[in-house]
């Protein structure tokens, strides 16, 4: 059996590439589409900040790349900048309900995914498994608060 830091590994890798659907009849516009949204929407989710800067730390890109990003996703309706109401405040990104559908839309296709791959395992495995993926994600995100 494979270690367990080559398993995530390739598993990471190969999923980096395939999980907004990018190579499969998908749009990589649409792929880094629901990438920002996704991340607004996690960000937004557990209470954190929604700037620019708090995406690209969320999405591993630069400030550049997460600025294109947002204002991609934003003149497609799918984010909206809220500038802030006093003078040096920070401008917020919030999901719009475009935006929501768009993110409806990419986790039903992935639960059909995860159904296709896992589709001989028991009810079980399944559970388990996206369990314990659950538990990696909040110790990431407890990590990335510090």
């Amino acid at each position: 059996m494979a270690s367990g830091g080559r398993v995530l590994f390739s598993f990471v890798r190969y999923w980096s590439r395939r999980w907004t659907g990018a190579g499969l009849g998908v749009d990589a516009e649409r792929g880094r589409d629901v990438m920002v949204v996704e991340a607004v929407a996690a960000l937004t989710g557990r209470g954190a900040a929604t700037s620019v800067n708090d995406v690209a730390r969320e999405l591993g890109v630069d400030q550049s790349g997460a600025s294109r990003m947002v204002t991609r996703a934003e003149r497609s309706g799918l984010l909206v900048r809220v500038r802030p109401s006093a003078v040096g405040g920070t401008t917020a990104i919030s999901v719009t309900d475009a935006g929501r559908e768009l993110l409806r839309a990419a986790y039903a296709w992935q639960e059909e995914v995860l159904d296709t791959l896992t589709a001989d395992w028991s009810r079980e495995d399944v559970r388990r498994l996206v369990e314990l993926m659950g538990r990696l994600v909040e110790a990431q995100n407890r990590i990335d608060a510090r």
